[in-house]
Order: structure tokens, then sequence, then C-alpha cells
């Protein structure tokens, strides 16, 4: 029997009785993964009624709590599961996206299964220790300063958990690059890809490890500006909120004028956008490249831009996990395919094939019949 089969044997069977169980399909995707070398807001403090003085030194008080929290992130604190909320990947504490680490499952005999699993980094209840509310863990934000009694070194990603939330198409990896993938882990990249999901919203954000996430201002004025974008020089147009001048830029890390895609992929923290947002800026940005370029043949242009790299750098992160598995299956696609008479767009399309992907169930019924659409969710979910 492998390592990690007895690790996971042995863990399941100590916590038998303290929690639901993992699903039986999870446990069998848990026995095939490979061995893996070690490599809403705060809630305000209540109100006493007494005057506004007690107020504002209320208000204080939590600002100064909730720095305090930020800044303990990085490195790590102590709470139980019960503390924390689950998303579909990963956990929350207190408005801030965080891993879980430094779990002691004090049930377990085998010492050396129980030091290991201590030294893990987890996004999601991978196994019935982490399913116990009243189960102690130790969580943090940034993964190279995490710190906790008795923790050796920096903690390594939990392979369960990788798969669970098939991070970076984890499941459907061959056994060196799920070793690449748990090596190179990175809690900020998780968090960018699902942002919408850690901090859903109808505006858009900036979090990084050590600060509370803040609404993104684009100017100081009522009115959005517009300008050229110093990464990918779109002229971003007037009457938008996609234009991040570098008096504004300098707060999420950037040295340059920007559009609010290339503050995305560049900004030191995880900036969110919503979704339909976040599309209908890539879409205005590649229509705008497309018209620049120089038209010998429709088809040909068409074709020449086929390619994953330009593909995930003319998309929002949102539609990157997609990317990422789509490319190690298939040729890359033609982006924001139009069709004459109809209003909708194809995000994803493959001409060739008569075969499309799509933002949303509401986008397939403005598309033609004769070819086959997907929703982008769909699509993931199919694929894990």
């Amino acid at each position: 029997m492998g390592r990690w089969s007895r690790h996971l044997e042995a863990l399941t069977q100590a916590i038998s009785g303290m929690g639901a169980p993992p699903r039986s399909e999870d446990a069998t995707a848990l026995q095939e993964l490979p061995e893996v070398e070690d490599a809403s807001g705060v809630a305000a403090l209540p109100s006493t009624g007494q005057g506004d003085a007690e107020t504002a030194l209320a208000d204080a008080s939590g600002a100064v709590q909730n720095s305090s929290i930020e800044q303990a992130l990085i490195q790590g604190m102590e709470v139980t599961l019960g503390d924390l909320d689950q998303t579909a990947h990963g956990w929350m504490y207190r408005g801030q996206p965080v891993m879980v680490f430094a779990v002691d499952v004090a049930a377990v005999e085998d010492q050396q299964v129980r030091r290991e699993f201590f030294h893990r980094v987890h996004l999601a209840s991978c196994c019935g220790a982490l399913e116990d509310p009243a189960q102690v863990v130790w969580i943090g934000t940034a993964r190279e300063a995490l710190a906790a009694p008795g923790l050796e070194g920096a903690p390594h990603a939990c392979e369960y958990c990788l798969a669970k939330v098939n991070h970076r198409g984890y499941r459907s990896l061959g056994p060196r690059d799920r070793n690449r993938v748990a090596a190179g882990f990175s809690f900020h990249w998780h968090v960018s890809q699902y942002a919408q999901e850690f901090f859903p919203g109808e505006t858009a954000h900036f979090w990084a490890p050590g600060k509370l996430p803040q609404p993104l201002l684009t100017t100081d004025s009522d009115e959005p500006q517009q300008g050229t974008c110093g990464v990918c020089e779109w002229q971003v147009p007037v009457g938008e909120e996609w234009f991040i001048p570098v008096e504004r830029g300098e707060a999420l890390g950037l040295a340059i004028d920007t559009c609010i895609l290339c503050a995305q992929q560049q900004a030191m923290g995880v900036l969110t956008l919503p979704d339909e947002r976040a599309l209908e800026a890539s879409h205005a940005r590649y229509q705008a490249q497309v018209a620049g370029e120089p038209v010998v043949d429709s088809g040909d242009n068409e074709e020449s831009a086929r390619d994953w790299t330009r593909v995930r750098r003319l998309l929002p992160l949102s539609w990157h996990p997609l990317c990422e598995q789509l490319e190690r299956k298939l040729s890359a696609p033609v982006l924001f395919r139009g069709f004459t008479g109809y209003e909708g767009v194809a995000v994803l399309a493959w001409p060739e094939h008569r075969r499309g992907i799509v933002a949303s169930e509401e986008d397939r019924n403005l598309l033609p019949e004769g070819w086959d659409f997907w929703t982008m969710r769909s699509v993931l979910g199919s694929l894990g």
C-alpha cells in the first residue's frame, strides 16, 4: 500500500466519528493520486447607544481590530473550522480568502502520518478531519510567510485538495505535471482565478494579503476617464470605467496607466471584476485591436489570430482555468466569433467543428442553429 493510501486510511479511520465522512467518489479520486515530493467583511462591533463619542470609539476599535486581523493572517492565526465560511474553491475568514494549515489531528496514532498532515496547506475539506467544525486549525494568506508552533518549514500543497478543487486541471494531469503543479502552487494565483467567487459583487475590488478588500476607484472625478493602456496600447473609450490612471494604479502596485484588464493581470494582488463587465471590456478591446489590424482576407486574419497565448492575454482571468484545460486538448479557438444576422457572440469558437463556448444560457438563444454551443460554466464543470 502506498504512503498516501496509508495516510488516507489512517485519517479516515481516526476521524470516522468526527463529522461527515468523505464521499465515496472523493475517496476513490484521492486514492488514485500520485505521491508528491515535499516541496463578508468583519462584523461591526455592537453599538452601546450611549452617544456619538462612544460610537466613534467603537468604530476606531473596529478599524484597529480589522488591521490586526489582516496583518496576523499573513503569517497565520489559530481558529476552528467552524469559524470559516467555505466556497466551492476555498475558505473565507471575515472577508479574507485563507489557506488552512498546521492541522493537528490528535486522534491519529501514527505520528509520521500526523506530522505529514500537519505540514500541508489545504484549500478544501479533502477528508473527514477537515469536516469537524471544532477542529483547531491555522489559517493564513501568504504561503511563503506561514508560521505556527511545531511547523518545521514552509507547508506544501495538499494534493487531495488540489484534486478536489481541480487546481489548474490537476485531475487530468499525469504524475510529472501533478508534481509540478503541486510544487509551484500559488495561493495568489488560485484566488485570482476565482476572484468573483471569493469577492462577489457588482463592482471591482482589490485585495492583497495584509489588506482589507477595497472597492476600486478608477478616478477622483465623477466622470470616467479615458486614456491609452501602457501595456496593451488599447485606447480605452470614454464613458466606461475601464481606465486606471497611474495615480490610481500605484495602490495596485502599477507604475503606468493601464486598462482594467491589464491591471487585473499585472496588479500586486487580486483585482476582482464582475464577470459580465470584464467580458464586455475584453470584447471591446478585441474589436478595437482587430479594427487596427491590416485586413487581407477576413478568413486569413481569423486563422492567424488563433493562438492560445493570445486567447489568455485577451480574456478575463475568470476564463483562464477553462482555457488552461482546453489548451491540452484542442487547437486554439477563434475569439468572439459573431454571426451575420444574429446578436449573439461565441467567446470561443471552432468553426471547423461548428462548436463554440458562450458566457451564459441567454447567449445561446441569440446564436444560430446548426452549431453546438455550451456555456463556460457547463464545460468547466464537465472537465471537473
